[in-house]
């Protein structure tokens, strides 16, 4: 066992220090260093480029149109707000007139007047965006509303946005359009878009159609003749993009376009990967962080190489050491059954011995044969001291089997002591039931006599069957059973005497 144990721990101080080795690894280069020497890989590498694989992933977005909300409702809206300029402006005006004439209809003398003029002159100075000419203010004071030149410029209104008008600029400078765009015509801003949806009801659209706020207000400005040029300034202050660049979903798109796109660079073993004095960049810092990886893998693998040798040399020292001890206990055993036999074979071999008697002769014996007499008479002492202590161990056999056989009588007798009073006991319970049943039925008395007559006889009949270990039992229950029927048989003698005496 010693030896097995300075073998457990002779290999645990061999494994533990392996065990406790860490990896050897490359230098912490950072992107932006300087390799110190020729950097070789030593196996073979796949790594991915991050640069090369974010340009890949740029130039296959783009393929992806971004996606664009177009509201068709945007020409009711752009109406809704002339219309209320245009008669919000009228009513100011109007206002201005009766607050200078006390009345808002003019007669033709005061559309005339100086006065009118400095009005209108006033009015357009404090409202400079609307061209209020002096022909139109004229009409608005003497009572008419203009309604056919404001029908006028709402078609050439709704025409301008029509067409699709971004914002400008776009809102996130990273989120490059591409060469197409894919509208999907909505209600209303709020109206909620998925990708799904936007990929089915989308329609692609070219990039240099989708015009911006600026351009369209040029071209608007420009479609009215030159008399008419600030009408068309006033009217250009109405339009408003009717289109906006959902970049959630189009990142969400292009991303899922992307996403398995990679750029991989495949190394050799025994190539270079870094040459001294190069820029550690993305791609060879991926490669430098895999070969460390590798090399880490590479060291734990030996190592539970090891450590799955250890274990086994372990167990089979344990396997060898069960083994011994199996075959130990296995010696020990024929080992005690040897002395067994040996000590019961001496055992039967003095009990023969002391068995035998010489007989002792009484004849006179030579001179010659003295010193044979004298040996029969050492061996006649030798067996009376075996016969006197076999005497005296048969004494104390007999002296602890007449203990024995006392402790088992004494307790046999208080077993049967027990016994008796459990039948006692149980023949009381009886008595006392009986008792309780004649006296809830309320039975007369000679009915109770009766009924103690007949269960003495029956225990009687019972006592003449049964074997004699249940004899006590029922020998006491008839006991209590006469004694109950003398003691009622008293009572009922006691109440003749009282009616005697009445």
């Amino acid at each position: 066992m010693v030896k097995t144990v300075f073998r457990i721990v002779t290999v645990l101080a061999v494994v533990l220090p392996v065990l406790s080795v860490s990896a050897k690894e490359l230098g912490e280069y950072q992107i932006g260093d300087r390799a110190e020497e020729d950097i070789v890989t030593p196996t073979r590498l796949s790594v991915v480029d991050p640069e090369g694989t974010q340009a890949m992933k740029e130039k296959e977005a783009l393929r992806v149109p971004a996606i664009v909300r177009y509201y068709t409702n945007a020409g009711d809206q752009v109406e809704a707000q002339f219309r209320e300029s245009f008669t919000k402006t009228r009513e100011n005006f109007l206002a201005s007139v009766t607050k200078a004439f006390g009345h808002p209809q003019l007669s033709a003398e005061e559309l005339s007047s100086f006065k009118f003029e400095t009005l209108r002159m006033l009015f357009q100075k404090q409202n400079n965006l609307f061209p209020l000419s002096t022909n139109r203010a004229a009409l608005w004071a003497s009572g008419d509303d203009d309604a056919a030149y404001e029908a006028s410029l709402i078609p050439s209104l709704r025409e301008a946005v029509a067409a699709p008008i971004r914002p400008e600029p776009i809102p996130t400078d990273d989120l490059k359009m591409g060469y197409t765009v894919k509208l999907v015509p909505l209600g209303n801003p709020n109206e909620v878009l998925t990708a799904p949806l936007a990929e089915r009801l989308g329609k692609s659209f070219s990039r240099s159609n989708f015009v911006t706020l600026a351009d369209v207000r040029k071209n608007f400005q420009n479609l009215f003749p030159r008399e008419e040029r600030e009408e068309a300034k006033y009217l250009a202050t109405f339009l408003k993009p009717n289109c906006a660049v959902d970049e959630a979903i189009t990142r969400q798109l292009r991303a899922k376009r992307t996403e398995g796109i990679w750029s991989v660079y495949n190394y050799e073993a025994g190539q270079i990967v870094a040459h001294r004095g190069q820029i550690i960049d993305g791609k060879v810092k991926a490669a430098l962080d895999q070969i460390k990886e590798k090399a880490v893998v590479g060291q734990l693998q030996e190592l539970q190489v090891k450590q799955q040798a250890t274990v086994g040399q372990l167990q089979q020292l344990v396997n060898d050491d069960r083994d011994k001890g199996v075959q130990s206990q296995e010696h020990l055993r024929w080992l005690i059954g040897a002395l067994a036999g040996v000590v019961l074979f001496l055992a039967v071999a003095i009990w023969q011995l002391a068995r035998r008697k010489q007989p002792v002769s009484l004849v006179p014996v030579s001179t010659a044969a003295a010193g044979a007499l004298e040996w029969q008479q050492r061996a006649l002492e030798a067996e009376q001291r075996s016969q006197t202590l076999q005497t005296a161990a048969r004494a104390g056999l007999v002296a602890h089997l007449s203990q024995w056989m006392t402790r088992v009588l004494t307790q046999r007798l208080l077993s049967q002591r027990r016994l008796l009073i459990e039948n006692q006991n149980n023949a009381a319970d009886e008595m006392k039931q009986l008792e309780e049943r004649l006296q809830r039925v309320q039975a007369p008395l000679q009915v109770r006599l009766a009924a103690y007559e007949h269960r003495i006889a029956e225990l009687e009949k019972e006592l003449a069957v049964r074997g004699e270990e249940n004899r006590e039992l029922l020998k006491a229950k008839i006991e209590m059973m006469r004694k109950q029927l003398e003691m009622e048989r008293e009572k009922q003698q006691a109440a003749k005497n009282r009616l005697e005496f009445n």
